[in-house]
């Protein structure tokens, strides 16, 4: 990946929701070789931190905050924490996200599954998709209505 080719970024600000996570820990680690500035966001702190150790150590500048990007009051106090770390913001990526077994099947529909055993559509937890939507949906909508505040300044 070569995202360097066609944009310049040293010294942008970067803020990566769901950074601790397994894709986005990968864009972070490859947008710091542009020489971005990296704010890595997630709920699991420890995830985040040895993602920002890691871009620290190989030369880039990245710092991880606790975030629940469910949590409105969360959100503007990591914002304020990033204005003082890093100032603006450039780009802001929404990664945080994912499932819950109550919002999933076992497998697709089939005749035979009308029975108490498996899980089918009909069974589906009304929490667990509540999380699912929340997470997904909220959980970019939030960070954005937050976050777009410092990147705005920069037009980002």
């Amino acid at each position: 990946m070569n995202i360097a080719a066609n944009h310049n970024l040293e010294n942008k600000l970067i803020i990566i929701t769901g950074a601790g996570g397994v894709l986005c820990s990968f864009l972070a680690k490859q947008l710091a070789y542009t020489k971005a500035n990296i704010a890595l966001l997630d709920l699991n702190f420890e995830a985040a931190d040895k993602v920002a150790k890691e871009i620290n150590q190989s030369g880039g500048k990245a710092k991880a905050y606790k975030t629940n990007v469910l949590e409105l009051e969360n959100i503007k106090e990591v914002r304020d924490q990033i204005a003082i770390d890093f100032g603006t913001c450039d780009i802001l990526i929404n990664g945080a996200g994912g499932n819950n077994p109550k919002a999933t099947t076992d497998n697709e529909f089939h005749q035979f599954d009308l029975n108490e055993t498996t899980r089918t559509f009909f069974d589906l937890d009304k929490s667990g998709i509540e999380f699912v939507f929340n997470l997904n949906y909220l959980g970019s909508l939030l960070p954005t209505q937050v976050l777009q505040k410092i990147c705005l300044v920069n037009k980002g």
